[in-house]
């Protein structure tokens, strides 16, 4: 006969709520940067486990006050749970480099939570059993690792930061791939919790991996559903919303910071016998007037005659420019007479002087 498969809700809702929670037996793995809903994460799952009544083993790599910080947030009391022997914790201190042997470090907690009669371990951070180097050594690691915490029968859930270098890459991708179950956890800048479902054996057909949905987060809580209003029927036979159920009218509003008690009483009061009244029926509005007949249009002529061209008139021939007027200048005025003197008084002279050079 066929061993059931069992399931267990772990405070998540939507896990819970689309996937029924986790696989008894088997290792959940969770993941997820410092800050962004893994540790809430975390203190969700115990909170559930203490709910139940399960007795659980985690093995913590902090202090006792970051951890309880961490569980007040979700609502859980982790010294009460520790006092009544619901939870029992391990420490160990992780230093980067240190890689612990797998088998026998993980037989040594395994045994005493047998002892303790444990059916759930929670492991805070498992890098000092995963980084191991070569890189080539992860794939074998991890299957030791997820081999050994599933052979012993404990429901283990394993949390795991976001990689930062290639081997813890590796490490990483090897467990998503590997594990029954891989939830991420991240925030946006408003504050807003979201977890993505990675992996899930056995998923069925209508739900698409990965699979990723908005938490809601209450302080002291930690994740809750949404409520929402339930229809009470009344003695008329119409269904309404509980009283408390029902949003103030938008008016109320305005009026809860800061205002007198009874003003608030009165104005609700109001509001509510203005909610309860029926106002009058609208007139019927009188028609309107048929609007008069458009005129007929006037037919446009078959054909346009065409226009008589114009001639063009002869274009003007362009002015002649004057020619430059010269400079006037006033130069002496010599008569014939003169000028006749001039050239024998010259030609004497030349005649002279080329008989005397020819001497």
């Amino acid at each position: 006969m066929a061993k059931k498969i069992m399931k267990v809700p772990i405070g998540i809702p939507v896990l819970d709520d689309k996937f029924s929670g986790i696989y008894v037996g088997h290792m959940t793995f969770l993941t997820g940067a410092s800050g962004e809903g893994r540790e809430v994460a975390a203190g969700a799952v115990l909170n559930s486990y203490y709910q139940l009544e399960e007795q659980v083993l985690a093995v913590f790599a902090e202090s006792d006050d970051r951890i309880a910080m961490r569980a007040r947030e979700v609502g859980y009391d982790l010294e009460k749970a520790s006092e009544i022997g619901a939870l029992s914790i391990l420490y160990h201190s992780y230093k980067p480099g240190e890689v612990l042997p797998v088998r026998e470090s993980l037989e040594e907690i395994i045994a005493e939570a047998h002892r303790i009669s444990a059916a759930v371990l929670f492991i805070q951070d498992a890098r000092p059993w995963l980084e191991v180097h070569p890189v080539s050594a992860v794939p074998e690691r991890v299957a030791e690792f997820i081999s050994t915490l599933e052979e012993s029968g404990l429901t283990s859930i394993v949390a795991l930061p976001e990689p930062v270098s290639a081997a813890a890459k590796k490490v990483w991708e090897e467990m998503k791939n590997r594990t029954s179950i891989a939830m991420q956890f991240h925030r946006d800048r408003m504050g807003n919790y979201f977890m993505k479902v990675l992996t899930y054996m056995g998923l069925t057909a209508n739900i698409r991996l990965p699979y990723e949905a908005s938490l809601k987060f209450v302080p002291r809580k930690g994740f809750v559903k949404d409520v929402e209003p339930v229809a009470v029927p009344t003695s008329s036979g119409a269904s309404h919303a509980p009283a408390e159920l029902k949003e103030a009218p938008a008016a109320a509003v305005s009026f809860s910071h800061g205002a007198d008690p009874a003003m608030m009483d009165m104005t609700q009061s109001i509001l509510g016998q203005i909610s309860h009244f029926v106002p009058p029926p609208k007139p019927t509005p009188a028609p309107m007037p048929t609007p008069a007949p458009m005129p007929t249009s006037v037919p446009m002529p078959t054909s346009m005659p065409k226009p008589t061209s114009v001639p063009m008139p002869t274009p003007m021939p362009k002015p002649t420019p004057a020619a430059p007027v010269p400079e006037r200048r006033d130069r002496p005025k010599y008569s014939f007479a003169a000028a006749e003197a001039e050239t024998k008084k010259r030609a004497k002279y030349s005649f002279a002087a080329a008989m005397k050079e020819g001497s």
